[in-house]
């Protein structure tokens, strides 16, 4: 990580910003393979400059970003430099309170990014606008490689789990996905639980803590499906 750890500090000099002294010393520390910033408030500049590292990084396949008080600008710089990227395959961005924008660019980076296969957005707000989730829904639908999804806590409503289902009808990879603690409900449990006679993927799907009826838990199951 060396090289990398003076890369950052060359492009935020660059562009007249001062390197955070604690992401510094996070790379200073970690093993190959694996970056983990968790719990790192990351500035705007912090992240214009990983984005542009990570357009073409080779070796990291694990980036852990949870916690870090991403703004949405800063996460749109970093999903826009994981787009190019074709060997990470393990994203974290849980507890950053991603939105609207965040949504977008998750959207944009499921339709071009061909090697994530796990993505952790627990704890964030991608839900609570409507057309933002609906888009990038849209782009999950096109993304062949994703095998895990973690939308855990991101005031996912009946109409979001409704986007879902006509996203797990016939998508070729997604094998688990959580929504536990989310806003879908009825209608929205009722929506998920009847696309799943046509996938052909998916082994384990959590709802609980969403005002599902036990019936539709049922039908789900408790993490088996077939």
């Amino acid at each position: 990580m060396e090289e990398f750890r003076r890369s950052y500090s060359r492009l935020c000099e660059e562009s007249g910003a001062q390197p955070q002294e604690s992401v510094l010393q996070r790379l200073h520390e970690l093993p190959p393979g694996r970056l983990d910033l968790a719990t790192q408030s990351l500035t705007v500049d912090t992240c214009r400059a990983l984005g542009k590292l990570l357009r073409n990084e080779a070796l990291l396949t694990e980036l852990v970003l949870s916690d870090c008080m991403l703004s949405e600008e800063g996460a749109t710089l970093l999903l826009q430099g994981l787009c190019t990227n074709t060997v990470l395959r393990f994203l974290d961005l849980k507890g950053n309170n991603l939105r609207a924008a965040g949504a977008e660019a998750l959207g944009r980076l499921l339709r071009q990014n061909r090697s994530i296969q796990s993505l952790t957005l627990e704890w964030n707000n991608l839900g609570a606008w409507e057309d933002a989730f609906a888009t990038f829904c849209r782009a999950l639908a096109g993304n062949s490689t994703l095998r895990q999804l973690d939308l855990r806590n991101n005031q996912v409503s009946h109409k979001g789990a409704e986007e879902l289902a006509l996203v797990l009808k016939s998508h070729p990879s997604l094998q688990q996905l959580d929504l536990r603690w989310n806003n879908i409900g009825l209608l929205g449990g009722r929506a998920l639980a009847n696309c799943l006679p046509s996938n052909r993927t998916l082994w384990r799907l959590e709802l609980a803590g969403n005002s599902v009826p036990s019936d539709i838990l049922r039908a789900v199951g408790t993490g088996t499906l077939f």
